[in-house]
């Protein structure tokens, strides 16, 4: 019982062997084969290039972009969805029902949108 566990997963652990294997082999050459390494504060230095960095490379990106990301993405997922809906539309049994359905979609969509507006998420500059 115990042969026939260990016969089932020794090609899992061959595979595994041979991954780790062949990783510190790939980085041994690397170490061997590649330039000495010689840090200085040139090299450690921002490259811009060939230009001299100003300030810190680090900084705050205002949370305006990721909104405009969001609302990007949601109005995305909405022609997702709503062009086939669109494509299928005369297909569909029940036409009413799927109407309502999308209709409610959008509804809740465009309420989202207006309270984003509102609150003043979507104005470029404050």
């Amino acid at each position: 019982m115990a042969s026939d566990v260990l016969l089932t997963y020794l090609p899992v652990g061959i595979l595994l062997a041979l991954s780790v294997l062949i990783a510190v082999v790939m980085l041994s050459i690397g170490r061997i084969l590649g330039a000495p390494r010689n840090p200085n504060p040139l090299k450690l230095g921002t490259y811009e290039c060939g230009e001299v960095p100003m300030g810190p490379a680090r900084t705050n990106i205002d949370v305006q972009y990721y909104l405009y990301i969001l609302v990007f993405l949601v109005l995305d997922v909405e022609v997702a969805f709503l062009v086939p809906f669109a494509m299928n539309f005369v297909k569909m049994p029940g036409a009413l029902l799927v109407v309502v359905d999308m209709v409610l979609f959008v509804g809740l969509l465009l309420i989202g949108w207006a309270y984003a507006w509102k609150k003043g998420a979507l104005a470029w500059s404050r």
